[in-house]
């Protein structure tokens, strides 16, 4: 699967505040990435963790030891323009569980965590290349691209 932006993530973080719960990267402390399984089929066009489907990513999500529901956060957010490429780039520090054993994720997806699954906005849906993972009790670290996480072509 390749990685792509969900639309209405892409639109919150560019309309900002004309959004009921809005995306300000590099400023929002509760972005995180969270794993899933291959019975979460992405749709670019979700909303919500909890998007009310029988596939969206809630139903999909990793469960057990080691994994925290809704994922990690990330820290060290950046967004960059890079002039060569004629993108922005939105960039984050890695995503890492310690003694992961939760079964075998088939794709990251980055959200903002409002607090609720049914206001929880996915932003991206992220395949690098490695997956499926099967946890087994070891640390786990998904590196992100050097370029970054995603970007918007311009």
């Amino acid at each position: 699967m390749a990685s792509f932006l969900y639309g209405p993530g892409a639109l919150r973080l560019i309309l900002g505040n004309a959004q009921t719960t809005i995306v300000t990267w590099p400023t929002d402390t509760d972005i995180k990435c969270g794993l899933s399984t291959s019975t979460h089929v992405p749709n670019k066009d979700n909303v919500f963790l909890d998007d009310a489907g029988a596939d969206d990513f809630l139903d999909g999500e990793l469960s057990g030891a080691g994994y925290t529901a809704d994922g990690v956060l990330l820290g060290t957010q950046t967004v960059a323009y890079d002039a060569a490429n004629d993108r922005v780039e939105f960039d984050a520090a890695n995503a890492a569980w310690t003694g992961i054993n939760a079964g075998t994720a088939a794709q990251a997806t980055v959200l903002r965590d409002s607090g609720a699954p049914t206001t929880s906005p996915v932003i991206c849906n992220v395949d690098t290349g490695g997956f499926p993972v099967v946890t087994n009790g070891g640390d786990l670290t998904i590196a992100w691209n050097a370029e970054g996480i995603f970007w918007l072509t311009v």
